[in-house]
């Protein structure tokens, strides 16, 4: 039998493996210059604990543990995080400022091609709320992807509350259902165009509705999508987020990253824990999103601790790919530092170890060898 890596998942080899540490320390020391604290939860929970703030979609990972437990390799840290904090930090005063490095696992076709491990370096800002809260986050998310060394990137923000607005009246008030509100929302998550026209067009909605919906995703732009988007819904009573939205866009502007974000009404989320903005990463050339997040104010209480919260997540995997893409190789992204060789004697190798201590003690990289270079360094 060969010996290969399950499918989806990779050895990542040295030369790779310092590109990936050297991207993670500097995106780590800009998080931390914002006031964020690294923090950890398990690889695996307990299904029925995360999905007491909404349904996990089918790409998570299952298992049963030997006491029987239903448990999940974690799909992403949002749900975890807010887990954690609200039964384990119960009474530490707010704001908290969390970041992150994790491994995240999920499912996906074989066909596909697709990694099913992969990394996150995230942020979660709990307690805090509105648009100045929202502003930096998005600021951070900037300032995160400059640290990884992309020139090129752009992110698109909107807010989920007017689609959740039109999708609750026209359950409550017409003839479709849940399946039909979720079927609405994963056409918008997934873009798809022709699916939301023809969910959208349904004669089981309302017709002023659907129209609404229908035409919601070509909204983009600057604070001029934002005010097209409130003449389409206001008549509907639909305006969920769009002054907070318009504050935000506005802060970051202001503050001087209005180039790399545009307002698009398109971008949503299947994760429904979402309640306020909601945005996505992109690069040029690269046809998956380099992460995404957004505004999940009710998800804390869902574990007993009502908190307002909001964060992101980008993937480190993607964003190497993405480097590529713009010319950037690893051996580009900074030398590693000389490295001096002590050879020892056979008579007496402890002497070699103790001026290689000397070497390092002065931040010199320093190996022992035998008289010839043995690749390893």
């Amino acid at each position: 039998m060969l010996p290969v890596t399950p499918r989806g998942f990779k050895d990542v080899l040295p030369e790779e493996a310092r590109w990936r540490e050297r991207i993670t320390t500097d995106v780590q020391r800009v998080l931390s210059l914002w006031g964020y604290a690294p923090i950890e939860t398990p690889t695996l929970e307990v299904l029925d604990v995360l999905e007491q703030a909404g349904t996990l979609n089918q790409t998570s990972f299952r298992l049963f543990d030997s006491d029987g437990a239903l448990l999940v390799l974690r799909p992403d840290v949002t749900l975890p995080i807010a887990r954690m904090v609200a039964s384990r930090l119960p009474n530490v005063s707010q704001p908290l400022r969390l970041r992150y490095v994790q491994r995240v696992f999920r499912e996906v076709e074989s066909l596909r091609g697709q990694a099913r491990e992969f990394t996150q370096i995230g942020i979660e800002s709990i307690g805090m709320s509105g648009a100045v809260a929202d502003a930096e986050v998005i600021l951070l998310l900037v300032e995160a992807l400059k640290a990884c060394g992309l020139e090129r990137f752009s992110l698109a923000i909107c807010t989920v509350g007017v689609l959740r607005d039109l999708l609750d009246i026209c359950v409550d008030e017409g003839d479709v259902d849940a399946a039909w509100r979720a079927a609405v929302l994963a056409a918008f998550h997934e873009n798809n165009l022709v699916d939301i026209e023809t969910l959208a067009s349904s004669s089981r909605v309302d017709p002023r509705y659907g129209r609404a919906i229908r035409t919601l995703p070509g909204f983009r732009g600057g604070l001029e999508a934002i005010k097209a988007c409130r003449a389409l819904v206001d008549p509907l009573g639909c305006t969920g987020g769009l002054d907070e939205l318009a504050r935000c866009y506005e802060v970051i502007e202001r503050a001087g990253a209005g180039a790399f974000v545009t307002v698009d009404f398109s971008v949503m989320s299947t994760f429904d824990y979402y309640t306020g903005l909601v945005f996505e990463a992109y690069a040029p050339g690269l046809g998956v999103p380099l992460g995404s997040g957004g505004r999940y104010d009710s998800t804390l209480g869902a574990f007993g601790k009502q908190a307002p919260a909001a964060g992101f997540a980008f993937v480190l995997e993607r964003v190497m790919h993405a480097l590529l893409g713009q010319g950037t190789v690893p051996e580009a992204s900074g030398s590693e530092p000389a490295v001096a060789h002590i050879v020892f004697d056979e008579d007496d190798p402890a002497a070699a170890f103790l001026e290689a201590a000397r070497f390092r003690e002065q931040g010199i990289r320093t190996v022992l060898s035998s008289g010839e270079d043995d690749g390893n360094a």
